[in-house]
């Protein structure tokens, strides 16, 4: 059995009324008098209403999703940076979405791909050995993609005597 989430639609069955009368309920409008409003809130938290992100990505034109490229996650420095990263936008209400080139030129170009086909709002990546063209990146930053690059190793200590 397929999962299927709940949409406006349902409440708007559920309620007999139509899918905009749901739809400017949930956002507050002043269209909607207060005993529907309550109505349509008390139905979508019974039939565990959530907002569709896909959706509201299209129609705010952004995703709240930041795509991240690493070479691998078992990768002790790969590990804090995702830490750090996630905690920080989960702070600022962005997801991460998180792949692996695997040191790969093919499969990194493949996961900027997804990412880019997913509307993420921007690109963290830390480029793979195989790396020495940047035209899949290019094309994707000249279109308006912030991407921020990430040095694939730690610095090493410099010990002076």
């Amino acid at each position: 059995m397929k999962f299927e989430a709940a949409t406006i639609k349902d409440i708007a069955k559920a309620l007999g009324v139509s899918t905009s009368t749901v739809s400017r309920a949930l956002r507050d409008s002043h269209e909607i008098s207060p005993e529907t409003k309550q109505l349509v809130i008390e139905c979508a938290e019974r039939l565990n209403y959530k907002p569709n992100p896909i959706a509201l990505s299209l129609k705010e034109k952004r995703s709240r999703s930041i795509g991240l490229v690493v070479c691998e996650i078992a990768n002790n420095f790969f590990s804090q940076i995702i830490n750090g990263i996630e905690s920080i936008a989960y702070d600022k209400g962005y997801n991460v979405i998180i792949t692996q080139s695997f040191e790969s030129y093919e499969r990194e170009v493949l996961d900027v791909q997804f990412l880019s086909s997913r509307g993420v709002d921007g690109l963290i990546i830390s480029l793979s050995t195989e790396t020495h063209d940047l035209s899949h990146l290019k094309t994707l930053h000249d279109r308006g993609l912030p991407i921020v690059f990430l040095i694939a190793s730690p610095m090493k200590s410099i010990h002076t005597k």
